[in-house]
């Protein structure tokens, strides 16, 4: 398992909603319930750098698994089907 500065550095998609109640929701989607709130977008992103933080702390403490940030790219089907090495890639094509 690779150390914490190692995950802290990864890009992961950031989710943000604005709830019914008035607050920010951030959230990582790779990393289930890893979320955090604030009053604005900006304290609830800082909020989850502080959760995440905590959380991968915590994983690597307990050996358990930090999923890896998922890229999606968006190729039109006619440069896919112009690919050289599409068999290769098609078990990653979503739908």
């Amino acid at each position: 398992m690779k150390n914490i500065n190692y995950y802290l550095k990864l890009n992961f998609n950031v989710d943000i909603k604005f709830m019914a109640d008035g607050i920010f929701c951030a959230e990582i989607k790779e990393v289930p319930g890893l979320s955090a709130y604030g009053k604005t977008m900006k304290e609830a992103l800082d909020e989850l750098e502080k959760v995440k933080k905590v959380s991968f702390e915590m994983m690597i403490s307990q050996n358990k698994e930090i999923p890896l940030p998922i890229i999606k790219l968006e190729i039109p089907v006619q440069k896919f089907e112009q690919l050289k090495n599409k068999r290769q890639l098609q078990s990653y094509v979503v739908t």
